[in-house]
């Protein structure tokens, strides 16, 4: 080959590779000029400057800040924590309730996991521990109540003992292993409620439209209906895995309510769903999630927390056991003769209690 024929196409070569450097470094003069280039997200065409632009593309959660504020300076009272119905929470969630709790001089007690283990009052029945606290705080339960336990937690609000219970919609759950199977988790409480003229839905809830949820559609925004203690101070919550309460008896009234444009997950109906609800000695709030430390702060999250606390230690209960009915001296808790709400309902109820004392 001739030296003619290699040197031609390397000429070519070199000379396309001039251009390209040559091109490069004018583009670095021009830039250096100050002629910059538009913005990411500002003024590039085919695209509009204020979807793309980086303040709107970022997602924006609800501010966290805050405190739980509880009275101290009333009665020392003490809180049984129901951890025997298949209760699905975890205790780590409730450290910032037991710390403000403790902080104002009450106490805090869980009953055990399952039935007959060893605590502050031996093993003991559901109704007959109940008797020696002021309120009761039922997170989720999974697993029934027995009837001797309803009849015991009606009478115990008959006589001045408040209690608060933590709902939420019926949830898919996968088992382990290679033949896994998909169970519904239902809450466990609903006859129970049913006593206070009131029960869970059966759907949970979400909300799609600006300024109606939490980063998140099914992180929903709820707000007061009227004024209560129960609400004072309140002006928004938001709740993760809210689900709604409705009302079977005019005494029981309704606290909070979903903002508009929240519908249900199943059926898609919108309307303003009762989310938080109170008869007399008994609150029913459809959702959990606003307890924990990662939600607690979200909006007005925290007073709502610091009011339900309130509600709990600022009840009245009667020095005496209240007497039941029939003539027995079971101080109308039920047959309490070893009714631990286990057995076929799953109850696993209270073989004594396990005390927690948080730093101060």
């Amino acid at each position: 080959m001739k030296a003619s024929e290699i040197l031609k196409p390397l000429g070519v070569f070199v000379a396309v590779i001039a251009v390209v450097v040559a091109g490069t470094a004018l583009v670095g003069t021009l830039a250096g000029s100050g002629s910059a280039g538009p913005a990411d997200g500002e003024e590039i065409e085919g695209q509009s400057p204020g979807q793309f632009a980086p303040e709107n593309v970022l997602a924006t959660s609800a501010p966290e800040d805050g405190e739980i504020s509880i009275d101290g300076s009333g009665e020392r009272k003490r809180i049984l924590v129901d951890s025997g119905h298949s209760n699905r929470y975890s205790r780590s969630d409730l450290a910032p309730l037991v710390e403000a709790l403790a902080q104002a001089g009450h106490e805090v007690d869980f009953t055990p996991d399952t039935p007959g283990d060893a605590g502050g009052f031996g093993q003991t029945s559901y109704n007959a521990t109940l008797r020696q606290y002021d309120a009761v705080l039922i997170l989720q339960p999974t697993a029934s109540f027995s009837d001797g336990e309803i009849a015991g937690l009606t009478a115990y609000a008959d006589g001045g003992g408040r209690i608060a219970v933590l709902a939420e919609p019926p949830q898919l759950s996968v088992g382990s292993g290679l033949s896994a199977q998909v169970t519904q988790v239902r809450f466990g409480a609903q006859d129970l409620v049913g006593e206070f003229g009131l029960r869970m839905g059966t759907e949970g809830l979400y909300n799609i439209e600006d300024g109606g949820n939490d980063n998140n559609y099914e992180s929903i925004v709820a707000s007061p209906d009227g004024s209560s203690p129960l609400t004072e101070g309140v002006s928004n919550v938001t709740f993760d895995s809210a689900g709604y309460v409705v009302r079977t008896s005019d005494d029981a009234e309704v606290r909070m309510r979903a903002i508009s444009g929240t519908r249900t997950l199943e059926r898609r109906q919108a309307g303003q769903y009762p989310v938080a609800a109170q008869n007399d000695n008994l609150v029913l709030v459809a959702d959990t999630s606003f307890l924990k430390s990662s939600e607690l702060y979200d909006l007005d999250n925290e007073r709502f927390a610091g009011n339900l606390v309130e509600f709990l230690v600022s009840g009245d209960k009667d020095e005496g056991v209240p007497q039941g009915s029939g003539g027995t001296d079971d101080g109308g808790f039920g047959d309490d003769g070893g009714d631990d709400g286990g057995g076929e309902n799953g109850g696993g109820g209270g073989g004594g209690t396990t005390p927690i004392t948080p730093s101060p």
